[in-house]
């Protein structure tokens, strides 16, 4: 009796770990005979820091593929064939719950986009809704003149009926739950708004606050974000914006584009103003605004305080807050001036290892970056002409890369500097123990160390401010040689 029950646990226990496999399967239909290259990507919407979970590569036999993950809640998957979304036009990911299925088939790999792909299985009903979506969305789109000759008015007018577009799909699509028709919605009013926020925070139109109040503020269109734990689907950046379109007439003219970084107490203190009630959202964007300052500044009185008002005013419920409170841990050992500096030991171009020890004596100013990075683009041009402009044996650049060694190659001198050493964290990607140290979470990252091997500080953006960045830079040699 004994072995008959054990085998039943073992038969129920295979047979519940066999269920969450979540599986997406497809063809591409030329890939018969040419072999290509799909990257799967899992991202957890419940993390700030590391949202990405999952990477799996593969390559097409016979024109199939098939992937195979674990998931326990909703997560949202991206897929890329040779290095192009194939969800875009349309959008760039997918909402996947546990035990889906589905099955993709693209007739071609030339002509991508979500509308373009044949998908059915276990829960198709979501990928539904979103494409009868994008269907009255791209139907506006095409009557609307080329963005640069869009009135400020015109811009809202658009948006409006693409809001209302995705209102009424919602309101006739009955296959799906509630919550999952939300996260949905939610994912498309931030894919529409974020064009117009954009235009909105770098407007000087004298009628922007009354556009922003008759569409926005009355109608209401922020309340998707507002619902449930939709917030952690998308928004943060929306809300964010929000907050100051209200509480300013024209942002760009009278607090400029540096508010949060500039005013971080008055920011934080914005957010409990607006949404301290709606807890999931307040939680959520302290807690993005804190790993964020936390990870680019070098840590300082400020910083304290900040992490003291936020502990005040989050709750222990709130699902970041171990998270923020890692940030906090490892911006007060590793990013203090003075502080050793994470000792790499990573591979250059040809294979040969160099580590942090190597460099002694030499300010080095170290660029994280990776392939397709729009601002790793425009660094990559600055840091040229600053290392060529200085000529000093005492500086060394380096850029280190966070892709695989293929797409690594790919990039450099068109996303990193031409002439810096290049070095990449040997497949790893940004799981690397290098990057989670410093808890990079955005690129570009610029980083000094001086001669001594510890952190000299954050410099000033070269981009921008050439000029500080090397006044910075050279005070760092300077100061070694004392």
């Amino acid at each position: 009796m004994m072995k008959i029950l054990s085998v039943i646990s073992i038969l129920v226990c295979w047979s519940m770990l066999s269920r969450s496999q979540t599986k997406i399967t497809g063809f591409v239909k030329d890939a018969v005979s040419d072999p290509k290259e799909l990257v799967l990507t899992v991202y957890d919407p419940f993390s700030i820091s590391q949202p990405q979970i999952i990477e799996d590569t593969i390559r097409t036999t016979k024109g199939y593929f098939n992937f195979s993950i674990k998931i326990q809640k909703q997560m949202i998957v991206g897929i890329e064939l040779n290095g192009n979304s194939i969800f875009f036009p349309g959008t760039f990911e997918l909402l996947v719950s546990p035990n889906d299925s589905l099955n993709i088939i693209i007739p071609d790999s030339k002509k991508l986009g979500l509308l373009n792909l044949e998908i059915a299985g276990k829960g198709v009903e979501k990928v539904d809704l979103t494409k009868n979506m994008l269907r009255k969305i791209l139907g506006i789109y095409k009557t609307d003149p080329r963005y640069e000759e869009q009135s400020l008015l015109f811009k809202f007018l658009t948006t409006d009926k693409k809001l209302d577009a995705i209102d009424s799909e919602i309101n006739t699509f009955q296959s799906i739950s509630k919550k999952d028709a939300s996260v949905i919605k939610t994912e498309q009013y931030a894919n529409i708004l974020k064009g117009l926020f954009i235009s909105a925070m770098r407007s000087d139109d004298d009628s922007l606050n009354v556009y922003f109040n008759k569409f926005i503020v009355q109608k209401k269109r922020m309340k998707p974000f507002l619902e449930g734990e939709n917030i952690f689907y998308a928004g943060g950046t929306l809300l964010s914006e929000y907050m100051l379109l209200n509480e300013f007439k024209n942002p760009i003219l009278s607090v400029g584009d540096r508010y949060k970084i500039d005013n971080a107490h008055a920011y934080c203190k914005l957010i409990i103003k607006y949404f301290g009630k709606r807890v999931e959202v307040k939680n959520y964007l302290l807690s993005n605004f804190m790993i964020s300052y936390l990870n680019s500044k070098i840590f300082n009185k400020t910083s304290e305080e900040l992490y003291n008002f936020y502990l005040k005013n989050t709750d222990n419920n709130n699902p970041f807050l171990i998270e923020v409170a890692n940030s906090y841990l490892r911006s007060k050992q590793t990013l203090q001036v003075g502080k050793p500096f994470f000792n790499f030991n990573l591979s250059d171009t040809v294979g040969n290892l160099h580590s942090l020890t190597d460099f002694r004596g030499k300010v080095l100013i170290i660029d994280f970056w990776f392939t397709g990075c729009s601002g790793c683009r425009q660094m990559a041009p600055a840091l040229d002409y600053i290392e060529k402009t200085l000529n000093d044996q005492d500086f060394k650049f380096i850029s280190i890369n966070v892709d695989k060694k293929e797409t690594w190659l790919k990039g450099i001198g068109q996303y990193s500097s031409k002439s810096s050493l290049q070095l990449y964290t040997m497949e790893e990607k940004f799981h690397h123990p290098m990057i989670k140290s410093l808890n990079i979470l955005g690129y570009p990252t610029l980083f000094v160390v001086d001669g001594r091997g510890n952190f000299g500080g954050i410099p000033p953006d070269p981009r921008s401010n050439q000029t500080d960045f090397i006044e910075f830079i050279k005070n760092m040699k300077n100061e070694v040689a004392k």
